[in-house]
């Protein structure tokens, strides 16, 4: 949004109120409080710590847009772009695990943008779509090397629930405005969230055709992307019938989706092909039974193993593996053993027996005096520290040795926060504290995240508080 057009708002929020001779509305202190520490935060921390506030029924409407108004602009600061994830497997002991991770958390520039344009849906649909024009993808293709790819599937489903939700009874401004931005699709991770926006469009019959039409060129037009092909291709495949399946169900005649979705994958299974994509060899015959779910089988060809052939060979996916310096090791190892050798841990009654309590104590104080100097990388260092620390509070009965344990992962955390490359990690570890403290560990986990004198940690802590009285 332009700075200028929301200052103009502003200021004519204020005029109009001043002309009428009325009052603003009261606001609770508690809640400016919260909003101000917020509007002092790092960017991503700012835009999501206001959407929280936002739906406090404290807030009125007004209000809630100002906050969400300035909560986009924000975003605008998030280091990171956009997420980036794989449906492949990757280890989470590894430094690209630990990245999809920290990109779980959703601290993303475009990601931020879309959950304030999804709430303020609720009150200001206009200006919900005005939001949602200047959300800027600019995704680029992915490499090999690296198995994480752009994932926004949140965009197309605010762009589905805009064009469906915000045009009352003019069908054709909501279909105008899904097709324009569905434009922007050309990754084939893109691919299954657009099918699915299609679908939950609710299109009807006449509507469903030209949509069709519209998949199809956007499929001609895609660009080749091997790590993204090699993730997505299966769920492409699936999200694609399904919308076949629905259009029939309309009333739409013929096949053109199926059509449109075979030539799609003969051109990107032929196209240079990372060396370790595992889904290559299972595309065709995917395609072929989701031909048979949707009875295409007949007027669509299948796609034989053999048409298939890359036009090269790329490289791998780079697995970077954590615990491999002799340091890390050891107190993995020792984590392990404190656990118990089965997928589930230890009995209770045995991590409460003096010996197991002994333990846990002699490698708290090893990992209290980690420093990690051999590690390769700080981040490397941070999260291998970071998930020591997890584990033991997950492990540990109600103890003075718990107590400790989570009083030195916090200060470990308070001194952690200040590399902006790091922040999406960090939160990340910030957000698994926040989520034991919906337990019975409730009080003693937000006391030491508001006595650590961390500006962020501190209005985490009041947040929950504040999300726990709105649940009660």
């Amino acid at each position: 949004m332009r700075p200028c057009a929301y200052l103009a708002c502003l200021a004519a929020v204020v005029f109009s109120g001043s002309v009428r001779g009325q009052e603003p509305p009261r606001r609770d202190p508690s809640i400016e409080l919260l909003a101000a520490d917020a509007a002092s935060a790092p960017p991503e921390f700012a835009a999501d710590a206001l959407m929280r506030l936002s739906a406090s029924s404290k807030v009125d409407p007004a209000w809630r847009r100002d906050m969400l108004d300035e909560a986009y602009m924000r975003a605008y600061g998030a280091p990171e772009q956009y997420r980036r994830a794989t449906t492949q497997e990757i280890p989470p002991d590894s430094r690209q695990g630990a990245q999809a991770f920290a990109d779980a958390t959703a601290l993303t520039r475009v990601s931020l943008q879309v959950r304030a344009v999804q709430l303020m849906t609720l009150d200001d649909p206009a200006r919900a779509r005005e939001l949602f024009e200047w959300i800027d993808l600019n995704l680029a293709p992915g490499v090999c090397s690296d198995p994480l790819v752009p994932a926004v599937d949140d965009y197309y489903g605010a762009l589905s629930l805009l064009a469906r939700t915000t045009f009352g009874a003019d069908r054709a401004e909501g279909l105008r405005f899904l097709a324009l931005f569905a434009w922007r699709a050309h990754l084939p991770s893109e691919m299954p969230a657009l099918a699915r926006a299609v679908q939950r469009f609710r299109p009807r019959a006449d509507e469903a055709a030209y949509l069709e039409g519209l998949l199809r060129v956007i499929f001609e037009g895609a660009t080749a992307d091997a790590p993204g092909f090699s993730s997505a291709a299966l769920d492409i495949i699936l999200r694609t019938a399904d919308l076949q399946d629905a259009d029939t169900a309309l009333g739409v005649t013929g096949s053109h989706v199926m059509q449109a979705l075979r030539a799609y994958l003969v051109v990107q299974l032929n196209a240079p092909r990372c060396s370790d994509n595992v889904t290559a060899s299972l595309t065709p015959s995917a395609f072929n039974a989701a031909l048979r779910r949707v009875k295409a089988d007949l007027v669509v060809q299948p796609i034989a193993a053999d048409a298939v052939r890359p036009s090269a060979r790329l490289g791998a996916a780079r697995i970077d593996l954590y615990w491999q310096t002799a340091d890390a090791r050891r107190l993995h190892a020792a984590a392990v053993r404190l656990r118990g050798p089965g997928r589930t841990p230890l009995p209770e009654r045995v991590r409460q027996s003096m010996e197991w309590r002994n333990q846990a104590e002699r490698l708290l104080t090893d990992v209290e005096q980690w420093t990690g100097t051999r590690e390769p990388a700080e981040r490397d260092y941070f999260y291998q520290k970071a998930v020591l620390y997890t584990w033991l509070l997950d492990l540990m009965p109600p103890s003075p040795v718990r107590t400790r344990a989570l009083r030195s992962f916090v200060d470990f955390l308070r001194h952690s926060e200040n590399d902006r490359d790091r922040r999406a990690l960090w939160f990340a570890f910030v957000s698994r504290l926040l989520d034991m403290a919906r337990g019975s560990y409730r009080r003693e986990i937000l006391a030491a995240l508001e006595d650590s004198h961390q500006p962020v940690l501190s209005l985490y802590a009041r947040l929950e508080r504040l999300a726990q009285s709105r649940r009660e």
